[in-house]
């Protein structure tokens, strides 16, 4: 009897665990007005093949409101539980007809005899601005955006390509659509694609839709993850469409990766090379440059680049980043390049090699092994150059120091007593004709030395910097680094808050925040958030992500205070000093 309650116990915690229902609703504000349409959207979510559902999805009573939809049902295979997961999107744009608080009724659904139902959401509408503009208004009642993703299932670090779709019944709303904008995701790299094709196709229900905007996702955690949704705004009015966020399956990579796999997902190459390749002779204590470049599309990053293996033959520094890659859509294609500036400390054969380098194909679903990368050369001191050298060489330099030893002439003259001649001198026109034309060619040659003297100081001054070429040289390089000059942003920020322009507070941090990720990038080969975690641990890599959920949440509320943007300021100086 015990043994037969077990089982019943445990096969229903497997139905319950193998079979659920998530169903419910939201809406992308808690205010709204008339004439500015708000989204309403209805998610139902089915685990498990033995749930049965007997009704359609009953939606709450929207006469009070004019709206559009659109909506989609997708498939998934959980990776982690193995399971199927059915889900049915509803999205609807939503138009209040008049002012008040108003209460959106649930959505019911019947599964397996029981009725699931999602709870009623209160939204306030304000009665309409007094000067609204009536393109925008009338271009979002005929407008509703539609994201969707390519492949749908996609391993760790694979990139994924998401198109987003704006549909309208008049094609000339297209024109008023800014560039889309989306909310940063903790796990989820996200990157725009420049070039794609913007070309208007008829649709369904008299819309046409037109693709506004491609992006490479690149996920960097195991399991259904959320891509979410995108805003795209108006020109020069406040209302924004607001798309669906879609689903991925995420899946863990194949167990038998290489102890040098890091996380390259794609397919690559990769070169190790002199970047001054005319140079022939490598001297102890000089340096030289050279360059480690990884080639191909996949999650191209710095970094996946090999790093130089350190020698007690060599010297090696930080590198310097160039990254030349871009978002496609096959994924992100280029090539990165690190270079490295390398001292020889001992004499001889010299073999630079890299760590090694495997990478993951998705499409071939299998790791491929590219090995470890090197460079043999051969370092000299001053005695082989000078052994080197062949017999011509050493008479043209030992012709060049006896001459430099030697003094010129010096011509003595006398004064000579002028005496009256009937004939011509010939010899004496001459030898002044001579000293004439010496002189004016030595002043022609100095002239010219002066020129060329300006001019190659005026070169030096616009050549780009020339690599390095001793230790000292690198050490006092390493020493100069460019500073980050904040406080120029800290008071810009704080004039835009006294001068009462809130989008102008928020512009310039995005722009604040995109030069902080530059210089890190080009400084320590990572974005701001990793160089706090690295460097300050992960309490202030969470304050850092706190303050940025902070900003959005503050950017997009149609009531910000100026007391509230102050204590923001505050956040932002102590988070951006430890630059």
């Amino acid at each position: 009897m015990i043994r037969k309650n077990l089982y019943i116990l445990f096969t229903l915690a497997s139905v319950f665990s193998f079979a659920q229902v998530n169903l419910y609703s939201e809406i992308n504000t808690k205010e709204s007005r008339v004439n500015s349409p708000f989204v309403f959207t209805v998610v139902l979510e089915i685990f498990g093949e033995d749930l049965n559902m007997e009704t359609p999805i009953k939606l709450p009573d929207f006469s009070k409101f004019n709206y559009e939809y659109a909506s989609e049902q997708n498939t998934f295979i959980d990776p982690v539980k193995k399971i199927r997961i059915n889900q049915m999107v509803y999205q609807f744009a939503l138009d209040p007809k008049q002012a008040g608080n108003f209460k959106i009724g649930s959505a019911l659904v019947k599964i397996n005899g029981k009725m699931y139902k999602t709870e009623p959401i209160d939204i306030i509408v304000k009665e309409a601005e007094k000067k609204p503009l009536a393109i925008a208004n009338n271009t979002a009642k005929n407008m509703y955006l539609s994201m969707q993703v390519e492949e749908r299932e996609v391993y760790k670090d694979e990139p994924a390509i998401v198109v987003l779709k704006a549909f309208s019944r008049n094609i000339s709303n297209f024109r008023h659509l800014e560039p889309a904008r989306f909310e940063p995701a903790r796990n989820l790299a996200i990157r725009s694609i420049a070039n794609f094709d913007e070309s208007i196709e008829d649709s369904e229900n008299n819309y046409s839709s037109q693709v506004i905007g491609m992006f490479v996702v690149v996920p960097k955690v195991v399991g259904i993850m959320d891509v979410p949704p995108m805003e795209v705004p108006f020109a020069n009015h406040k209302t924004a469409l607001i798309s669906n966020k879609v689903k991925i399956n995420v899946k863990k990579l194949p167990e038998g990766a290489p102890e040098n796999f890091k996380d390259a997902v794609g397919k690559y190459d990769v070169k190790i090379e002199m970047v001054d390749k005319g140079k022939e002779n490598f001297e102890i204590n000089k340096a030289f440059n050279i360059s480690v470049k990884v080639s191909g599309c996949g999650n191209l990053s710095p970094s996946i680049v090999p790093k130089i293996l350190p020698s007690r033959d060599y010297e090696v520094f930080e590198p310097k980043i160039i990254n030349n890659s871009v978002p496609t859509v096959k994924g992100i294609e280029g090539d990165i390049e690190a270079q490295y500036i390398i001292i020889p400390k001992k004499r001889g054969d010299l073999k630079i090699a890299t760590e090694g380098f495997s990478y993951f194909d998705p499409k071939e679903e299998k790791y491929v092994e590219v090995g470890s990368k090197f460079l043999a050369l051969n370092a000299v001191n001053a005695q082989d150059i000078a052994n080197a050298k062949t017999t011509l060489q050493k008479v043209n330099e030992y012709t060049n120091n006896v001459l430099e030893k030697v003094d010129s002439p010096v011509i003595n003259t006398e004064k000579l007593k002028v005496k009256e001649h009937k004939g011509i001198r010939w010899f004496a026109i001459f030898g002044n004709l001579f000293i004439v034309g010496i002189g004016a060619l030595l002043f022609l040659y100095f002239n010219k030395k002066i020129k060329d003297k300006k001019k190659l100081l005026l070169e030096k001054k616009n050549m780009p910097v020339q690599p390095i070429v001793n230790i000292e040289e690198t050490e006092a390089l390493l020493r100069n680094k460019k500073k980050f000059e904040i406080d120029s942003y800290f008071n810009y920020l704080n004039k835009k808050i006294n001068e009462g322009q809130p989008s102008g507070f928020f512009d310039a941090f995005e722009e604040l925040k995109m030069d902080a990720d530059q210089y890190c990038k080009e400084h320590y080969s990572s974005n701001f958030s990793d160089y706090l975690r690295n460097n300050f641990g992960s309490g202030q890599f969470e304050k850092y992500n706190q303050l940025i959920t902070k900003i959005n949440i503050e950017k997009y509320s149609p009531y910000s205070s100026v007391d509230k943007q102050f204590e923001i300021l505050n956040e932002i100086e102590d988070i951006y000093k430890m630059l």
